[in-house]
């Protein structure tokens, strides 16, 4: 019986790869490179958006890590219950929208309370960490740094991502979603994110990255920006209602020091004063152009065709086929041949 198993593995095998090893996809990997995990992610993912890259046998073959002889040895761990406090971490992504930041606390009283719960957005999301590295969900690391500082915990899934910077994880965080991507036969570029902000007419915004800003250019920033709409709230920035109401909130009292008899603008300028303190103190970024970022749900370009908890299943799996034994993957299958 056993026997006959291994055999009808090895014909399944056989079946699922043949065209794949007449085009020796897993030869051009690894004269690619033999560890992707040691790559630059913007020339991965240029690889990877390549007409090579996008071959979905090449995609299949970063999929197959576990039929490269050791199926362990490409594993990532991953902790779904993580609680960092957000001052151990740094950005990988090089801009901060300040807007993004602050656009929830801002503008609605239930935020600055929700920040115990470890998601400023009350609406249970995690960000995904590596280590001490923010890897995706920034904003919402840096809005709950805004709010109580540095001291703060968030609620994060940490994927222990391969590699000895930032760049090299964030480029094994790549390989891993497009090898999720694989398990429909598609190719395709990699998701990505529209990295430059536009009005409702498409036209450019002003930058309002706060990344290495003072403390008193990020406060002139908030209240260049005081009584517009927040888009993702619907709530104008700092409006009256808020202004009146916030002070009474107890959560903002202990972050902000706000007190019931403080008139609307000694509370505008408190919260401004420690908001603009807090975000001055966000570690530069480690990481590339946001074009570059990791998209665990699949971006502006790939929504509903990839998820965080289908590339998390593929990365603990040991499935993606991110270093070496390229050349050992060829071998085996043309053998079974």
């Amino acid at each position: 019986m056993g026997k006959w198993s291994s055999f009808k593995e090895q014909q399944m095998l056989v079946e699922s790869f043949r065209e794949f090893v007449k085009e020796d996809a897993a030869a051009l990997l690894q004269k690619k490179t033999d560890d992707f995990s040691k790559g630059d992610v913007v020339n991965v993912v240029d690889f990877l958006n390549s007409p090579a890259g996008q071959d979905p046998k090449v995609r299949t073959a970063l999929a197959a890590g576990q039929d490269d002889g050791n199926p362990s040895d490409e594993v990532m761990n991953v902790n779904d219950g993580a609680t960092p406090q957000v001052g151990a971490m740094g950005p990988t992504q090089n801009e901060i929208s300040l807007m993004k930041s602050i656009g929830w606390p801002l503008s609605t009283l239930g935020s600055v309370d929700n920040v115990k719960t470890g998601d400023i957005t009350g609406k249970g999301k995690k960000i995904v960490s590596s280590g001490k590295l923010v890897i995706d969900g920034h904003h919402r690391w840096s809005s709950t740094w805004a709010v109580a500082g540095n001291g703060a915990k968030i609620s994060a899934i940490d994927i222990d991502l391969p590699g000895s910077s930032a760049n090299n994880k964030l480029a094994a965080a790549q390989v891993a979603i497009v090898a999720t991507m694989a398990d429909d036969g598609k190719g395709g570029k990699v998701p990505s994110a529209t990295a430059k902000a536009v009005d409702d007419e498409g036209k450019p915004l002003p930058s309002d990255n706060i990344l290495n800003k003072k403390a008193k250019e990020i406060a002139r920033m908030i209240l260049d920006r005081e009584g517009q709409i927040v888009p993702d709230t619907g709530e104008p920035l700092l409006g009256p209602e808020y202004l009146e109401k916030i002070k009474l909130i107890p959560a903002a009292q202990k972050y902000w020091g706000l007190k019931p008899e403080m008139t609307p603008d000694q509370v505008k300028g408190t919260i401004v004063s420690v908001v603009a303190g807090n975000l001055s103190q966000l570690p530069p970024a480690q990481g590339p152009p946001r074009d570059y970022m990791p998209q665990f749900d699949g971006g502006d370009t790939h929504d509903g065709q990839v998820s965080l908890d289908q590339v998390k299943a593929k990365a603990k799996s040991g499935e993606v086929n991110y270093k070496s034994m390229y050349e050992a993957i060829y071998t085996r299958w043309k053998k079974l041949l």
